[in-house]
C-alpha cells in the first residue's frame, strides 16, 4: 500500500504534465494549420465596427479537470492564500518543462516499467527507490516553482506539494475501496 503512493503521485504529476504539454502544442499547431483564404466566403467577412459595440462579459470556462481549481489542488490550502495558490498553480504548470522535472519524473518511470514484472520480494526491494525518487521529484519540482517565481517562498511551496501529496493519497484509497 506505501508503495502505491509515489507510483499515484508520478502518475498524476505525468499526466498532468503530459496534457498541459499537448494542450501547449495545440495552438501552436492549429496556427501553422489555418486553412487558406481559397475565396470569396473569407473575403466577403465584415468587419465589427470599433468603439461601438460595448464589451460583453466572457464565460468562464469550463475547468479541464473538474473542480475550479483544475482538481489536482484544492481550492483552498491553510496559510495560503489564493493569489499564492494561483502563482503556485502556474509555477507548478511551468515546472513541468523544467529540465530536473523531466529527468526525476523518467526515474520514476524506469522504475516503474522494473517494477512492473518484478516478484513481490523483488517490489520490496525497489521501494526505498521509489520513496527517493518520489522525494527527488519533490525537490526537483520545488526548485522549479521557486524558479518560475520570484515571489513564491519555499514554505509556501511546501504547503502546496504537502496538499497535492495528501491529495494523491485520498485519491490512492479510494481507488483501493473501489477495487475490492
Amino acid at each position: 500500500m506505501k508503495q502505491l503512493f509515489p507510483l499515484l503521485l508520478a502518475a498524476a504529476v505525468g499526466s498532468a504534465a503530459t496534457y498541459f504539454a499537448m494542450e501547449a502544442r495545440q495552438p501552436a499547431q492549429a496556427t501553422a494549420e489555418q486553412p487558406k483564404a481559397a475565396g470569396p466566403a473569407f473575403a466577403a467577412r465584415p468587419k465589427a465596427p470599433e468603439g461601438d459595440v460595448p464589451d460583453a462579459p466572457r464565460k468562464q470556462a469550463a475547468p479541464k479537470f473538474g473542480g475550479k481549481t483544475g482538481g489536482f489542488l484544492p481550492e483552498e490550502i491553510e496559510g495560503v492564500t489564493p493569489e499564492q495558490l494561483n502563482k503556485c498553480r502556474t509555477a507548478m504548470f511551468k515546472s513541468f518543462q523544467d529540465e530536473g522535472v523531466k529527468a526525476a519524473r523518467a526515474r520514476q518511470n524506469e522504475l516503474r516499467k522494473e517494477a512492473e514484472y518484478a516478484s513481490d520480494d523483488e517490489k520490496k526491494n525497489l521501494r526505498p527507490q521509489f520513496e527517493e525518487a518520489a522525494l527527488d521529484l519533490r525537490k526537483a519540482t520545488k526548485e522549479a516553482m521557486l524558479a518560475a517565481d520570484d515571489e513564491l517562498t519555499g514554505d509556501v511551496v511546501d504547503k502546496v506539494l504537502d496538499a497535492l501529496e495528501e491529495r494523491m493519497k485520498q485519491r490512492g484509497q479510494q481507488f483501493q475501496k473501489g477495487k475490492k
